[in-house]
C-alpha cells in the first residue's frame, strides 16, 4: 500500500518564515508539516492526511480505480528527522484489519502550499497541497473561495465532485448535496486546498437519484473519476459504475447505463450511520408515496416518480440497507410530448407547419377541412390538429396510449407557459390556453386538449 500525505495547516506562515519554504532545501523542521495535506494520487485517488504535533497521524484513502477500490480511514504515527518522513499505521482496508504499514519518505521540496517527498522504497514521489480552510455550507447556498495570502493569485479552479460542491472559474462554489469534497485552487506559487462540507436540513443523505436519466458524460463531470467499472454479464453485459462519495451516511453508489450512455438504474448502499426511518422520512419530501409491501426478505417502501416524463420505481430494502431507482418501462420517453409543445403549439403555427414538423402530408380533404388525424403517434393513439379559417392551429386533441398522468405532461406544460389560478387556464406573451384532460379509473391520461382561446 501507497501511505498517501494529505495535510492541512493549523496555523498560518507568517512572513518571517517564509526562508523555510525554498524548493529543494534540506533545512526543512519538523513543525512545517504539521497541519492537513491533500494528495490527489492519480486514477481516481487521493488522501487526507492529518500531521499532529503529537505525532499521531490519521488519514482517510479514498480510491476508486477501474480495477480495485478503497475507502479506509487510519491511524498511525509520523516522525521527521534528517530529511526522511517516517510513517507507521495501522490500516483497515478490504477486510484487513489493523495491517501494519511503514513508509520512509525523502522530503524533496517544500513551499507555502505543496510538499513533495520521494519513496526510498519504491521509484515514487507523492505531492501534496495544503489545505488553507473548511466551509461549511448548506445545500442551494453560494460562497466565494478566498485564499487569505496576497501574493497567492487564484488561476484555475476545480472540484473533486460536482454532485456535492461545483465551482466555476471565478471561484464561486455552490453547494449542490450533502457531502464533503476539496476544491483545489492553483497560482503560480502552488495550489491550495479548500474543504466543503455540505450539509442539508431537509435530507439525510446524498440523493444521487437525481442523476436518473443522465448521460455518462454528465455524470463523470458531476462526480469525478472517482469510480470503479465493471460489466454486468446478467444483463446483457452493460456497464456498471460505482462511486465511493466521502459521505459517512453512504457507503457507495452504483449506476448501471443503458447501451445509449444514460442511467437507468441506481442503487445506494448505507453506513450504519442512517436508519430507515430517516430514509423513509428524506424521501417523503421528494416522492409521492403510494403504497408498501413486503417481500419476504424484508418491507419495501415503494415510490413512483416521474423523470422527464419517464415513469420510475423507488424502493428502499431494510435487509440489504440499500436504496434503489428504476425505470418502470423503458418506452416512456416523451420527447415527442415535449417537441409538440415546443414547436407545433405555437402562437402562429400553420396547419402546414404543425404538418411538417409531425412528419404528416396534408391531404386534399384536410385543407378542405382545416384539420388532419395522425394515428400511433407516440406517446399517442391518435392525435387530431385544427385549425381556424386563416389556417393557423387552434386545437389540438390528444390520446394517450400508455400509462402518463397528467402529473407526467404537467413538466411539459409548465415549461412554455405560465399556469394562472385556473387549474386549466395558462399563458404565454401572445396567447391564452385552455388545457383540458380526462382519465381513467386509475388515474392515467385518456385525453388531453390544448385549445388558444384568445389572441393578444
Amino acid at each position: 500500500m501507497t501511505t498517501g500525505l494529505v495535510l492541512v495547516l493549523l496555523t498560518a506562515c507568517s512572513s518571517d518564515d517564509d526562508s523555510y519554504y525554498v524548493p529543494g532545501s534540506e533545512n526543512f523542521t519538523r513543525d512545517m508539516f504539521v497541519g492537513e495535506w491533500f494528495e490527489p494520487a492519480g486514477e481516481g485517488t487521493y488522501n487526507v492526511g492529518f500531521y499532529q504535533e503529537d505525532g499521531s497521524l490519521p488519514f482517510t484513502t479514498i480510491s476508486a480505480t477501474k480495477s480495485n477500490w478503497e475507502y479506509s480511514n487510519s491511524d498511525g504515527y509520523w516522525d521527521f528527522s534528517d530529511g526522511k518522513l517516517t510513517v507507521i499505521t495501522d490500516h483497515s482496508n478490504a477486510g484487513l484489519l489493523n495491517t501494519n504499514t511503514k513508509a520512509v519518505y525523502r522530503a524533496i521540496k517544500l513551499t507555502k502550499y505543496e510538499i513533495q517527498v520521494s519513496s526510498l522504497d519504491l521509484d515514487n514521489i507523492a505531492g501534496d497541497y495544503r489545505i488553507v480552510d473548511t466551509y461549511q455550507m448548506n445545500v442551494g447556498e453560494s460562497r466565494q473561495a478566498i485564499i487569505n495570502d496576497n501574493e497567492f493569485v487564484p488561476q484555475e479552479y476545480s472540484s473533486m465532485s460536482y454532485h456535492i460542491a461545483s465551482v466555476d472559474n471565478n471561484g464561486k462554489i455552490e453547494a449542490r448535496h450533502l457531502g464533503t469534497t476539496y476544491i483545489l485552487i492553483k497560482s503560480s506559487i502552488g495550489t491550495a486546498v479548500i474543504r466543503v462540507v455540505v450539509n442539508d436540513s431537509e435530507n439525510v443523505f446524498n440523493d444521487a437519484l437525481q442523476s436518473m436519466g443522465m448521460p455518462v458524460q454528465t455524470i463523470t463531470k458531476e462526480y469525478g473519476q472517482t469510480y470503479a467499472e465493471a460489466e454486468d454479464e446478467d444483463d446483457n453485459r452493460k456497464t456498471i459504475r460505482r462511486y465511493f462519495l466521502p459521505d459517512e451516511k453512504v457507503r457507495y453508489i452504483k449506476m448501471r447505463l443503458d447501451t445509449d450512455g444514460y442511467v437507468e438504474y441506481i442503487e445506494q448502499y448505507f453506513s450504519n450511520n442512517i436508519t430507515s426511518d430517516e430514509v423513509r422520512e428524506s424521501l417523503n419530501r421528494k416522492y409521492d408515496f403510494q403504497y408498501s409491501e413486503d417481500d419476504g426478505n424484508g418491507r419495501i417502501d415503494w415510490y413512483i416518480a416521474s423523470w422527464q416524463c419517464r415513469k420510475v420505481a423507488v424502493g428502499y430494502s431494510e435487509i440489504d440497507h440499500n436504496l434503489f431507482m428504476y425505470f418502470l418501462s423503458s418506452g416512456n420517453d416523451l420527447e415527442k410530448y415535449d417537441r409538440f409543445f415546443y414547436e407545433v403549439m405555437n402562437t402562429n403555427a400553420s396547419l402546414w407547419l404543425v404538418a411538417y414538423y409531425m412528419g404528416y402530408t396534408l391531404t386534399y380533404e384536410d385543407y378542405v377541412n382545416n384539420s388532419f388525424i395522425i394515428s400511433e403517434y407516440y406517446p399517442f393513439k391518435f392525435v387530431e390538429v385544427v385549425a381556424d379559417e386563416q389556417g393557423y392551429v387552434n386545437r389540438a386533441n390528444l390520446y394517450f396510449a400508455d400509462g402518463i398522468t397528467f402529473q407526467d405532461v404537467e413538466y411539459y406544460v409548465k415549461r412554455y407557459y405560465l399556469p394562472t389560478m385556473s387549474a386549466h387556464i395558462y399563458i404565454s406573451p401572445e396567447a391564452t390556453y385552455y388545457l383540458d384532460y380526462s382519465e381513467d379509473n386509475d388515474g392515467y391520461l385518456q385525453f388531453f386538449q390544448y385549445d388558444k382561446r384568445k389572441t393578444k
